[in-house]
């Protein structure tokens, strides 16, 4: 099963502002699978009909309390459908996840609290609490992100998938 990685967003903090560079990102599937990741952030502006639309543009740099849209964007380059296809991301440190902000067509989607080792619903996952006692996990605890696609990747189909951090 080949492993394909491309980066996504990894940071530099300076000044209070993060340039967005490049964190790895992973598919794993049978089949050839090429990524492409990228980090928005989103606008408001005014249509000549004066209604806000929102509208994404590249995130260059961010400032805390800002919202970043991560895209994974998938390709299968290969001469047979990539089976058994799963994305996983970590969160980048400097953010939290932002709970329900994840999108994937026919995908299921599980998160980690401990750096990728298990994944779950976040609902169902545990953290250790003050004193050792656990407690129920947040979105802040959350290390990893992972969508298992329910279908297979034909040749030359492509897909993405998607999620929503706040700078911390």
């Amino acid at each position: 099963m080949p492993l394909s990685r491309r980066p996504v967003a990894c940071l530099a903090c300076s000044g209070g502002l993060l340039a967005l560079a490049a964190w790895p990102v992973h598919a794993a599937a049978e089949g050839t699978l090429v990524l492409k990741n990228e980090a928005y952030t989103e606008i408001t502006t005014r249509g000549a009909d004066g209604k806000a639309h929102k509208q994404r543009v590249p995130a260059a740099k961010v400032a805390p309390g800002s919202e970043v849209v991560y895209v994974i964007h998938y390709l299968n380059q290969g001469d047979r459908p990539a089976q058994k296809v799963v994305v996983s991301n970590p969160v980048p440190a400097e953010f939290s996840y932002e709970a329900g902000s994840e999108t994937g067509k026919d995908a299921r989607f599980e998160v980690s609290v401990d750096g990728g080792t298990t994944y779950g619903l976040l609902s169902r996952l545990k953290v250790a609490g003050a004193g050792g006692k656990s407690r129920p996990a947040q979105p802040a605890d959350v290390t990893h992100l992972r969508w298992t696609l329910a279908t297979p990747v034909e040749p030359g189909k492509q897909g993405s998938v998607s999620y929503r951090a706040v700078l911390k």
